[in-house]
């Protein structure tokens, strides 16, 4: 969901199997998490990214990016023209990483959002690039052995997806829509304000967080009941300069978000509740200083996951259950001294936990920790 916008995935480097090349170590068991162990990634062309992972069950764990980009210097010291690179999306399987065909996007495209709606019904989105560098959204289904071109919704600049058990919407720069098994339907036009992420629960249940402009950097929230929408209080930190990365909504009354505060040296992260009557600042377990992304497993558990400022070679992890939050003990990234993390997902039925981010020395990694 509004990946193009939000730049804390868009994160990556040049790829080395170097980095990965380590073999795995025994999963580890559902009640422990954070043990992570890299997970070897196929060839990739150079100057290759990765931004999103989704976990449909244990055979069935997805990620997307691009590879190949290619920069044109320019006349002038950082200046210049990007070529973009072709699509990646893979799918561990069996041990291994699979690849489909993606009907419509062969090259010139990248994939940045891939989502689960159940154990085949696998989402993926993404900027599709004209010869003239001009950028369309790109939808498509997984089929089974190939993923299918779905349209995006009339007049669309771009295609935020958001598919879940719960149904698959699509936020435009302007309006939401909801695929019907046939097509989409208009749910609701945004609301005036600058737009950072939005969480469809259901079509009378839908939130728009973000500023109130690009000149006024106010946290608003507003939300949707199907009928109309409500700005409802927000109370977050003082001298915030900041945003937000992500979202949950568990219930009309409880909501959780994420995001980043660069107000001052050693901020920390952005962490935000619903509690049915307005968004109100939490204050985060100590050592991070942003989190990129946030997800329910299906337990409740609510997982975060972000940068590390303390132990920056492991992954920031934090866990709410039991109605606190707490700093998850990781393993660093092998021979690296940086991790950014930049998606986190749950894998239905063992709970483990699949993570992507980049490094200081190297291209995008993946982990695991079962």
């Amino acid at each position: 969901m509004n990946l193009w916008t939000t730049p804390l995935r868009a994160a990556g480097a040049v790829a080395t199997a170097a980095v990965l090349a380590a073999g795995l170590a025994v999963p580890a068991s559902a009640a422990v998490r954070g043990g992570f162990e890299p997970v070897p990634l196929p060839f990739f062309w150079p100057n290759n990214y990765l931004y999103d992972v989704a976990a449909a069950g244990p055979d069935s764990v997805w990620i997307a990016g691009t590879q190949g980009e290619l920069v044109v210097p320019g006349p002038i010291p950082g200046t210049g023209t990007t070529i973009p690179g072709n699509p990646v999306v893979r799918r561990w399987k069996e041990g291994r990483w699979v690849e489909y065909d993606l009907q419509g996007l062969r090259s010139r495209g990248t994939i940045r959002d891939v989502d689960t709606a159940g154990p085949e019904d696998v989402w993926i989105t993404g900027p599709k690039y004209s010869a003239d560098n001009a950028a369309t959204p790109y939808l498509a289904r997984f089929t089974g052995s190939r993923f299918a071109q779905v349209a995006a919704p009339p007049g669309a600049d771009r295609a935020d997806l958001q598919a879940t058990g719960a149904g698959v919407w699509v936020a435009t720069g302007t309006d939401l829509h909801r695929w019907t098994g046939a097509s989409w339907i208009h749910v609701t036009s945004f609301p005036e304000m600058e737009r950072d992420v939005s969480y469809a629960r259901a079509d009378d249940d839908v939130w728009a967080l973000g500023h109130v402009s690009q000149v006024d950097g106010t946290l608003v929230a507003r939300h949707w009941d199907g009928h109309s929408w409500r700005e409802v209080p927000v109370q977050g930190p003082p001298e915030l300069r900041g945003g937000f990365a992500g979202m949950v909504a568990v219930s009309p009354t409880e909501a959780w978000a994420i995001g980043y505060n660069y107000s001052g040296s050693g901020s920390p992260s952005l962490l935000m509740r619903w509690d049915g009557t307005a968004w109100t600042s939490v204050t985060p377990p100590a050592g991070l200083n942003i989190l990129s992304d946030i997800v329910r497993a299906d337990d409740g558990t609510i997982w975060v996951i972000g940068h590390a400022i303390d132990e920056p070679a492991k992954p920031g992890l934090l866990r709410y259950s039991g109605g606190a939050w707490e700093r998850v003990p990781t393993t660093a990234v092998p021979n690296r001294s940086n991790f950014n993390a930049a998606a986190l997902a749950v894998v239905p039925g063992t709970g483990a936990l699949w993570t992507l981010g980049t490094v200081d020395i190297g291209g995008p990694v993946v982990l695991r920790d079962g």
